[in-house]
């Protein structure tokens, strides 16, 4: 469906999906920065008296190709629902360890899924990848992707998320010239694409994807 602002006539696209079920959303104008309401054609019936519609968020920073492109901001509802796994508590500092052999296979850090599959890792030379967080601690903002293999995660990763529900090293994007994968790296919580729990999946360009209790979209725009 399009809505307008209400305040500067802007127009954008919107996924009727993200309604779940509610009678009205309100939506932050990325042009203007005024909040207006829009209402779900699905139902007839005017929202019930007292409600409250889904909290506005607003973006910090333009979203590549946003001349072209607009997207609402609405922060998600309790709709994503999937299960939390309780992180346990850090143990105890432990005494140094002894010398130890060489680490055995299992230590070793997980083979990225592109050289499994026999991918080659590239960037491509005709198109500019990034990732745009539209739900979560870091909704608003945008994440360059750099190059062929970048993890996602709440430490030590090369895109960081300050989000208590990833893991250390959560997800990875894989870009293979003109296709672009998503790979869960074993996570305590999941991968979610279409609130499905994913071990690896092909993005297209406005993908979104959960991480944790963020929401990430793959934007894909082609270079002057």
């Amino acid at each position: 469906m399009i809505i307008q602002c209400s305040a500067c006539n802007t127009r954008y696209h919107y996924d009727e999906a993200r309604f779940a079920g509610a009678p009205a959303k309100k939506i932050r104008c990325t042009k203007c920065s005024t909040v207006f309401e829009i209402r779900n054609p699905a139902l007839d019936a005017p929202p019930p008296a007292g409600f409250q519609a889904d909290e506005t968020s607003s973006i910090s920073a333009p979203m590549p190709g946003s001349d072209d492109f607009n997207f609402d901001t609405t922060v998600m509802g309790p709709h994503r629902k999937r299960p939390v796994v309780a992180r346990p508590p850090e143990p105890a500092a432990a005494p140094a360890p002894s010398p130890r052999p060489p680490a055995a296979e299992a230590d070793k850090p997980p083979v990225a899924a592109a050289a499994a599959a026999g991918r080659r890792l590239r960037l491509p030379d005709w198109e500019k990848l990034s990732l745009a967080c539209i739900a979560g601690p870091e909704a608003g903002r945008i994440f360059e992707i750099g190059k062929a293999r970048v993890v996602l995660g709440r430490a030590g990763v090369d895109v960081l998320l300050n989000d208590p529900e990833c893991s250390r090293s959560h997800a990875a994007i894989e870009v293979s010239d003109d296709k672009v994968f998503l790979v869960d790296l074993g996570s305590t919580n999941g991968t979610y694409v279409a609130d499905k729990r994913i071990s690896q999946v092909e993005l297209e360009n406005r993908s979104e994807f959960d991480v944790g209790s963020s929401t990430l979209m793959l934007i894909r725009t082609r270079k002057d």
